[in-house]
């Protein structure tokens, strides 16, 4: 489970992952998301209130591209770090690498480059043994996981299965990749064409 936080104060953020951890019990990997919303001395102050927590990750505590700042918050923190989902191809990515300014990455298919962007991605993860989550696009990034050394979380949300053919399914909380060929995504045009309407 993820949830976005950055709320006025830490007590907040700390309420928020308290409360998804009493929903789900204590099995459950919980992740964090500030989209970008922090300094990075803010972000290495919280850090040390939620490193308490067990978070599986906090995601980009400061601006995507401050990599300074990302590896101090990344330095400070005992919670991992997780950048990647604003990198705009595998340039971006590699400056990240070499500032250390990530302990996880995830890559967005889109953003990255596509599935040549995808694959460029994952080997200069593999290089360094980085794990590799995505960022949305599931139907897609489930496939590209399949392929990638170091793969660690698939993001999931079902934002686009009503205007496909077949979503991805979900069994016992893991995505089963079909033997579709390309992407194994297909549109359902009826839905596509009510929704345009």
């Amino acid at each position: 489970m993820k949830a976005k936080i950055g709320y006025p104060t830490v007590q907040e953020d700390v309420a928020v992952v308290r409360a998804m951890r009493k929903a789900s019990g204590d099995g459950m990997a919980i992740m964090a998301d500030y989209n970008q919303c922090l300094t990075p001395t803010e972000a290495v102050e919280r850090l040390r209130v939620l490193d308490d927590e067990g978070l599986t990750w906090v995601e980009e505590p400061t601006l995507a591209h401050d990599y300074a700042g990302h590896a101090i918050v990344a330095h400070e923190a005992r919670t991992p770090i997780q950048c990647g989902e604003n990198w705009w191809g595998t340039l971006d990515m590699q400056h990240a690498i070499e500032a250390q300014a990530s302990d996880l990455v995830m890559p967005d298919v889109m953003k990255i480059g596509g599935v040549t962007g995808w694959l460029r991605a994952a080997t200069l993860a593999h290089a360094k043994g980085l794990l590799v989550s995505n960022h949305l696009w599931p139907e897609i990034s489930a496939r590209l996981l399949c392929c990638t050394p170091t793969a660690h979380w698939l993001e999931y949300a079902d934002w686009w299965n009503p205007v496909l053919s077949e979503p991805l399914r979900i069994e016992k909380g893991m995505a089963i990749v079909g033997d579709a060929i390309g992407t194994g995504v297909d549109w359902n045009e009826d839905a596509v064409r009510r929704f345009a309407a």
